[in-house]
């Protein structure tokens, strides 16, 4: 900056011939610039837009099932999630209709189970898993937590949902407005497979459902505008939350069903993809083979026994080279067991590794926990075996006959140093109860972040819209009146297949356990008698007023709360009230879950600005005062702009700034002067009429 100061003097002394060179070869460079510029503006106009997001450095993404809190999981509720080794906890499944509306598989487990690692009681809006993953967020700033829908046996109706323009709109619709109401930070699509055609299984394939996935030819492109119809809809209502809601597919291992997908632009559209690089192999084929091989072994390479992650990323740079972002692609890790019996030893094809790509003629089709590997080690008298070609392990008995196949902490190792060395975007798990001692999801983090911290993220915690609160004063008496204007809403009933929507209305319209904190301008603290509304606490200097639970442990829509404080300095004044913030909780004697400003006198605050989560509207007061949150207010006091919008005006500041500093070095102008004209010509094609 010092050598653009003496710069100045320079200027003035400069001829007019040197001035006019100058001009020209700043034309010259505008020119240049400027069409690097157009062509980048050129990608933003058209369809498929790129997801930007500020980003970890890697993803250490988990999956977590709702059936986990049952006995066949072991009971692992989410509350036994070691989050600190995580970055993305995505709630499995959701499922959809042909309309596109969501539906639950599960109404205990998601909604109304009030034991499920965190007690809240009965009839508490975060009851379930759903709203467990909420509070274990809390615990866990560094992770954030989405929703999957579909999966294997909840595929089936993604192809009509895709087909129609009408359709996907109002899937795409649904899925941000759940994560809106719930305060969620993704959407997981577990499309299984866009072009395949799958019968439904018969024997519900473990489970109650199981839709097949009758898909065609048309699933190609239908699958990238179905994508993008979600994107949209994110980042509508990321603008008003002031939030990048992310967007992640599940990715196939399977060249066939990979060359079935638009990839050049579903990873413009994606945050990242999860490519599902297990169940390579397993009990339906005659051989052995590794399920989640991170190379092919060249010994036997035949059919899907030549799968593995380092294929499926080779196929990828086959078919698209330098034109797709790998950093966006996360790779899977198993932490449980495919198998086979009766394995003959002699019959395999690799002599090194005994046992393997061996001929199999029974099966063995239960799936395992890596948690339980050394039972079954004990039990069937396993040896642990290295295949150091295709850096996987297995466990094999000749003795026994019994074969399995599974990530181990050296194989998981071995895939995060590749992930690095390909600059992949990290690892995923299928899922936390398979690995209930966190010894896989601990190695995984390890091998992308070693032993530092998973840094923290911007979570932006869920929004309550349409609270109203009023300020009026008597004598030396402040009434100060909390409303829920939002409409009411009906919860259905049942245990499966049940609408979605309601519930997560009413997650974002219902208040829980709330309180108010009150800041005056004059410093003083109010007080109260029995006819306050609630209990009279001091913190940091403010009044905090908390309702009893017993008459308002829920704030439910169209429902009031009114407090009624006394001045200790005389006669009210509605003016004194600087600040009434409110703030919630999950149970009573729990942390407070997020604290929004309700209620200013004074100047505008920006809607980011937030006690808990950096998040918050707030309006203008009078003497007598409502100050209502609504995210969708347009030209008051309360705007929420396009958060695409300020990502373009970023990108652009950028280009602007790179021509002036162009511009500066060729006509050594005053930078104080190129500052302000950047600051009036926002919009890098202005230059051009300045110029």
């Amino acid at each position: 900056m010092e050598g653009k100061m003496k710069g100045r003097k320079r200027i003035l002394r400069k001829g007019l011939s040197g001035k006019i060179l100058s001009f020209t070869m700043a034309l010259a460079m505008v020119a240049n610039l400027m069409g690097g510029y157009c062509a980048a503006t050129e990608l933003s106009t058209k369809e498929v837009k790129a997801a930007d997001a500020e980003q970890p450095p890697y993803r250490n993404v988990m999956y977590y099932g709702d059936w986990s809190i049952y006995s066949g999981q072991k009971n692992f509720t989410p509350d036994k999630i070691d989050g600190s080794l995580i970055t993305h906890l995505n709630f499995a499944f959701m499922d959809a209709d042909a309309n596109g509306d969501l539906i639950t598989t599960d109404t205990w487990a998601d909604y109304e189970n009030p034991n499920v690692g965190f007690s809240v009681g009965t009839d508490n809006k975060y009851a379930g898993v759903l709203g467990a993953m909420v509070l274990l967020r809390q615990k866990y700033p560094n992770m954030k937590i989405g929703v999957s829908v579909g999966g294997w046996t909840r595929s089936g109706d993604f192809p009509k949902i895709a087909a129609s323009e009408t359709t996907r709109k109002n899937f795409a619709n649904n899925v941000a407005k759940f994560v809106h109401y719930y305060g969620y930070d993704f959407v997981d699509i577990d499309w299984e497979y866009p072009t395949a055609d799958r019968d439904p299984d018969p024997e519900g394939n473990g489970v109650a459902i199981d839709k097949g996935c009758k898909g065609s030819a048309a699933d190609t492109q239908n699958y990238t505008l179905l994508l993008q119809a979600i994107r949209d809809a994110l980042d509508s209502y990321g603008a008003k939350d002031n939030k990048h809601y992310e967007l992640s597919v599940a990715m196939s291992a399977s060249p066939k069903m990979m060359a079935a997908i638009e990839y050049e632009k579903v990873l413009k559209i994606v945050d990242f993809a999860n490519m599902m690089t297990y169940d390579l192999n397993g009990a339906w084929g005659g051989f052995t083979a590794h399920q989640t091989a991170l190379y092919t072994n060249p010994a036997y390479d035949e059919g899907d026994a030549g799968l593995s992650v380092d294929s499926c990323i080779k196929y990828l740079e086959n078919k698209y080279g330098d034109n797709i972002d790998y950093s966006k692609i996360v790779v899977g890790v198993a932490p449980y067991t495919r198998g086979w019996k009766e394995v003959k030893k002699d019959t395999g094809r690799d002599s090194k590794n005994p046992g393997l790509y061996a001929d199999a003629t029974g099966e063995n089709g239960v799936t395992y926990a890596y948690s339980d590997i050394d039972s079954l080690v004990s039990k069937y008298n396993l040896t642990k075996y290295w295949d150091d070609v295709a850096k996987a392990n297995y466990y094999y008995s000749e003795s026994s006959g019994m074969f399995f196949t599974c990530d181990t902490e050296e194989s998981v190792a071995e895939k995060g140093k590749y992930v690095k060395q390909k600059h992949l975007g990290g690892l995923i798990s299928w899922m936390a109860s398979l690995d209930a001692s966190s010894t896989i999801t601990k190695t995984m983090k390890e091998s992308l972040y070693g032993s530092a911290a998973i840094p923290n993220q911007k979570i932006v915690a869920p929004a309550n819209d349409g609270v109203e609160t009023t300020v009026t004063t008597s004598g030396d008496s402040y009434t100060i009146t909390l409303k829920n204007t939002n409409s009411s809403v009906t919860k259905a009933s049942g245990s499966k297949d049940i609408s979605v929507m309601p519930w997560a209305e009413y997650f974002g319209k219902t208040l829980s356990y709330p309180s108010i904190s009150i800041e005056t301008q004059n410093g003083e603290t109010l007080s109260g008698d029995w006819s306050a509304g609630g209990t009279i606490t001091t913190e940091n200097g403010k009044t905090v007023v908390t309702p009893p639970e017993w008459s308002s442990k829920t704030l439910e829509p169209g429902a009031s709360l009114t407090f009624t404080l006394k001045s200790g300095k005389g006669t009210a004044n509605a003016q004194n009230i600087k600040e009434i913030t409110l703030r919630q909780k999950a149970v009573s004697a729990g942390e407070i879950l997020s604290a929004k400003v309700v209620y200013k006198n004074g100047d505008y605050v920006e809607p980011s600005e937030d006690v808990t989560t950096k998040s918050q509207e707030t309006t203008n007061s009078q003497t007598q005062t409502t100050a209502k949150e609504q995210n969708t207010t347009k030209g008051q006091q309360v705007t929420t702009a396009s958060v695409t919008t300020k990502k373009k005006m970023i990108q652009q500041n950028r280009q602007l700034e790179t021509i002036l500093n162009g511009l500066q070095i060729v006509l050594y102008m005053d930078w104080e002067i190129l500052f302000s004209i950047k600051e009036k010509y926002m919009n890098v094609h202005m230059l051009i009429h300045l110029i």
